[in-house]
């Protein structure tokens, strides 16, 4: 997601994270995850090969979760033959992937019909190291939605919450080249607490989310990831300065809180170049 997340009538203003001392961090070590072999693979079918080499990664991803939490993902991608991200990301609440090792990639050509040209399938193999989610607290929950799930470049994005319980709100962006970003708290705004019940509103009035595809793409899933906590999620000791956030620091740090202090909520969306 290439975007100049908040812009002002002034001028576009990159998000600069701002974070609070880290609290609740622990080192994850080897015994809170298990690793585990799988693999994906994708055809080059109404994308490209790098959107399929994305999608077979995601189908290994998905299997790794799968085969440790023993949950069983159901979902389908946001566009059909597109790719696996909104199934990944379903994944979080069943299991986290801390850590990946690829062990390597292999590609053939696969022909279903005589007829039809020959498509080029990419396979992948991966070391994956799960950890497990915990249930948590049934009653406790954050609610998103986003003012539409399919975006045009230049498009502006709104975020909306609720939750079932007081609770501090950290919003992050999943993005299509498999990076972390955090947007909430940020130079403008420190984590937002809400009362049940209450509406909390992102970016806040005067402040805009602006929405577009990866350099090159046509189009990109993706997802806002809220993550709802009843303390503050301090982060600054896990966020290198450019603002970005690693799945294992993450993860780890979400695996090391209390399963029922915490819910989160995954809002999946596509992001589409100017035709």
């Amino acid at each position: 997601m290439r975007k100049t997340p908040i812009k002002n009538s002034a001028a576009l203003l990159y998000l600069v994270f701002c974070f609070l001392q880290l609290a609740f961090t622990r080192p994850v070590h080897a015994a809170d995850c298990k690793w585990i072999d799988t693999a994906g693979e994708a055809a080059v079918e109404n994308m490209t090969p790098e959107e399929a080499r994305h999608a077979a990664l995601n189908r290994a991803r998905i299997k790794a979760v799968e085969g440790v939490s023993g949950v069983n993902i159901q979902g389908s991608s946001l566009v059909k033959d597109f790719t696996l991200v909104a199934d990944f990301i379903k994944t979080l609440s069943s299991g986290y992937v801390l850590e990946e090792k690829i062990v390597g990639w292999t590609s053939h050509s696969f022909q279903e019909d005589p007829e039809a040209p020959p498509l080029t399938v990419y396979k992948v193999n991966v070391k994956s190291c799960v950890g497990s989610a915990k249930q948590g607290d049934p009653y406790f929950k954050v609610k998103g939605e986003l003012n539409r799930p399919v975006f045009i470049a230049g498009e502006e994005a709104f975020i909306k919450a609720t939750c079932t319980k007081d609770c501090y709100l950290t919003i992050l962006n999943l993005t299509a080249d498999n990076k972390i970003k955090v947007l909430l708290p940020n130079k403008f705004e420190s984590a937002a607490l809400i009362k049940t019940g209450e509406c909390c509103t992102f970016p806040p009035k005067g402040l805009a989310l602006e929405m577009s595809p990866l350099q090159g793409h046509k189009r990109d899933t993706e997802a806002f990831y809220l993550v709802a906590t009843k303390e503050k999620l301090n982060l600054a000791g896990i966020t290198k300065k450019d603002g970005e956030i690693t799945a294992k620091e993450l993860y780890g740090l979400l695996l090391s809180l209390p399963a029922d202090t915490k819910a989160e909520e995954m809002l999946v969306y596509e992001v589409r170049g100017k035709e």
